[in-house]
């Protein structure tokens, strides 16, 4: 039996329950978003940076990230360093260094 590591397997956990999110992002079904070949599964050049409201910053490369409004939370995707989430209350997102999201209180 294969060992499960833990960013793989909290990176397909996260993929699971963000796939309805992944797919739209993507034009898919969910079906596909689970599928182990994806080569349309894109990560985008550039920096990816996420303040979040107690000045905690995290910054990525070759990442995208989505933003659910009712689950209150970012989910980070990036190519090689696994998948994150983290609270979306007061966050901003940046692209490159410009903001292409903050969430208002």
């Amino acid at each position: 039996m294969a060992r499960a590591y833990p960013v793989p397997t909290l990176a397909t956990q996260i993929e699971t329950e963000w796939a309805a999110e992944l797919a739209s992002h993507f034009g898919r079904t969910a079906a596909e978003i689970l599928q182990p070949l994806r080569p349309w599964f894109d990560f985008p050049q550039g920096q990816l940076r996420i303040e979040l409201m107690d000045g905690s910053t995290m910054q990525f490369v070759h990442a995208f990230h989505l933003v659910n409004e009712p689950k209150r939370t970012i989910a980070v995707f990036t190519e090689h360093c696994g998948h994150h989430l983290y609270p979306y209350h007061e966050a901003r997102i940046f692209r490159d260094d410009v903001l292409i999201y903050a969430q208002s209180t």
